[in-house]
């Protein structure tokens, strides 16, 4: 068994996914290519139970009577008729309704003419045709048909094993454009095997307070975790980062913040170098004071995961008396670091920069205010909120 993705149940084109608003062409372009389908469990590891009225019920329940005028006229067609003779048990039927869309490119019956391969319905089980399928569904941008690839090539089912293969396939299904809740559910299994496999790269940049980690995906996807305090080190160290990224063919990285903050000045430093050097952030637990800094400053700024939030307050100054250390909050405009702040969050999100500003300014130092999920977004502080019901990566005793 390979997944525990269901069937297919609607064809490319109009009233598939691919388009979808309350129109055929828009309303299903949230809606995820894959439903389930009745039958014994097969290599997908499917939870199948399907027929043409629950089906309707489920969409309805997500998408409203709207999408169930849609959904009615798309339960017709050779691809539809595939899915209800499979619902029937007549496998042999639907494999031979299914194939010759699967041949003319329909990703969704290329994806499905690969399950019946897999599972040896209605025609002899054949891992390598299989796979030959699920292929083809797969670079055509079939998340479902990418997750099964990368765990044939991890597995070396009906193809030669081929680790670096595996995790190129795995982190195509979390780059994936496609959301919803069925996607987000097969990125996160994506996101969980590619985790259990030894990184393809992994170095490290040591800085003060803490370490850069890099780790490249075969397809130049990188992803480089800065882990621990923020100061004056880490922003010097980030010309390294840069020049080793470059050395090892990062596309595009990530730069993933795993930092319990520190010096402001600092990370108000690297927060423009991130944004300068065309970084991407990501956040998956707290990131508060210089750690959101420097997440604003990314080209693109992703929360991932229930535990992922960004943190706001006054910045402190502190000042040794005698033995101990006085800290007061910069509460006014005129106060160290707020001029700092307000500058850098006008070049970084100039549209939002006041709303963001006021949060700060009503927020003692001795206190924080967390920001996530859709209000992320309103901010300006995140451009995009990923798998928010779920705990992505484990608890904070996994962090390395």
């Amino acid at each position: 068994m390979l997944s525990d993705r269901p069937l297919h149940t609607f064809a490319n084109g109009p009233g598939a996914p691919g388009g979808r608003s309350c129109d055929p062409s828009r309303l299903l372009s949230t809606f995820p290519q894959s439903g389930p389908v009745s039958g014994r469990p097969g290599a997908c590891d499917a939870a199948y139970g399907f027929s043409a009225r629950g089906l309707v019920v489920n969409l309805v329940r997500q998408f409203g009577y709207c999408l169930l005028l849609v959904t009615v006229q798309a339960l017709a067609g050779p691809f539809e008729d595939g899915v209800a003779a499979y619902d029937r048990g007549q496998f042999a039927a639907a494999l031979k309704l299914w194939l010759p869309l699967a041949q003319q490119g329909d990703a969704a019956a290329q994806f499905n003419v690969g399950v019946l391969y897999e599972k040896g319905a209605g025609v002899a089980q054949d891992y390598a045709e299989a796979a030959r399928w699920y292929l083809k569904a797969a670079r055509q941008g079939d998340p479902d048909a990418q997750y099964d690839v990368a765990v044939m090539y991890e597995r070396g089912t009906g193809v030669a094993q081929d680790l670096e293969t595996a995790r190129k396939w795995y982190g195509m299904v979390i780059a994936n454009p496609q959301t919803g809740g069925a996607s987000s559910a097969t990125k996160e299994r994506a996101r969980q095997r590619l985790a259990k496999l030894s990184p393809a790269t992994e170095e490290a940049v040591p800085f003060q307070g803490g370490r850069f980690v890099f780790e490249r995906a075969p397809d130049g996807t990188c992803i480089i975790a800065l882990q621990g305090l923020i100061d004056s080190d880490t922003s010097s160290k980030f010309d390294a980062v840069t020049t080793k990224s470059a050395s090892l063919g990062c596309a595009k990285p990530w730069l993933l913040l795993e930092s319990g903050g520190g010096s402001l000045l600092d990370g108000l430093s690297l927060g423009k170098e991130v944004r300068m050097q065309g970084f991407r952030t990501i956040a998956r637990y707290e990131c508060a004071s210089a750690c959101a800094m420097i997440f604003i400053g990314g080209t693109e700024r992703v929360l991932a995961g229930s535990r992922a939030k960004i943190g706001l307050h006054q910045p402190a100054s502190v000042r040794e008396v005698g033995n101990s250390n006085s800290r007061w909050c910069g509460n006014s405009f005129d106060s160290n670091g707020v001029r700092e702040i307000k500058g850098y969050l006008l070049w970084a999100i100039p549209a939002e920069a006041e709303q963001v500003m006021d949060i700060i300014m009503r927020t003692s130092c001795n206190a924080v205010e967390w920001i996530s999920g859709r209000r992320a977004i309103e901010l300006g502080i995140a451009t995009k909120i990923e798998s928010e019901g779920i705990d992505v990566f484990g608890p904070p005793t996994a962090r390395r």
